[in-house]
């Protein structure tokens, strides 16, 4: 079954990405998974794609607001800042948002945009450790250089699934991945995920309301 993630929300009608009217149009026009940044500042997590400044950040949807569906939705945590420094603090609060929010650690894709991977393998490491239990802990790939790194932690268990730009998918990757394994984006042309779907891949993030 081909499962799509709204893209920072459903945005329509001159709605802000990444906001709560956003979130919720996405699940009055039918999803049941969506995607969306995250901040970790000031301890506390902010919703935008990207960095708050001072003055608007206060503004902004926290993750506890846009965790207002519970377990009704899955979700793609494509977090934006998290490093060796900020890791520890930011996983308690994270625990304690999810707590709060009674959100099953099975509903959701854990997506820092980390292009380093050593630095990938540190944080997952930090997660699952934190939480003591399996997690969908998401690596990120966004250059087709990069592309047997992300297979290689795959392969070594230090990642669970690979989010990848649809641009970069080919028949010498799928060879090499299984293509269950990929969290694909952004693709608004149904016929893109029609065929990609064809060759194994069912988990999408799209900016259109295709369902």
């Amino acid at each position: 079954m081909i499962k799509l993630f709204a893209h920072r929300g459903l945005v329509e009608n001159n709605m802000k990405q990444n906001s709560i009217a956003s979130l919720k149009n996405a699940v009055a026009k039918g999803f049941k998974a969506v995607e969306f940044d995250i901040w970790w500042l000031d301890g506390e997590f902010f919703i935008k794609h990207d960095k708050p400044n001072e003055k608007e950040k206060f503004l902004l949807p926290r993750l506890q607001d846009y965790l207002c569906f519970g377990n009704d939705l899955e979700y793609w945590f494509d977090f934006k800042n998290l490093d060796q420094n900020n890791i520890d603090e930011a996983l308690k609060k994270l625990n304690v948002d999810l707590i709060l929010k009674k959100v099953d650690l099975a509903k959701i894709f854990f997506a820092p945009y980390l292009t380093d991977y050593k630095l990938t393998s540190i944080i997952s490491s930090k997660f699952r450790k934190f939480f003591s239990q399996k997690i969908n802990f998401v690596g990120v790939c966004d250059n087709k250089n990069w592309r047997q790194e992300v297979i290689n932690m795959i392969d070594l268990e230090l990642i669970d699934f690979i989010s990848i730009n649809h641009a970069l998918i080919d028949n010498d990757f799928l060879k090499k991945i299984s293509p269950a394994k990929l969290l694909v984006w952004t693709v608004n042309d149904i016929k893109i995920i029609n065929d990609l779907y064809l060759l194994g891949i069912d988990k999408f993030a799209t900016d259109k309301a295709l369902i």
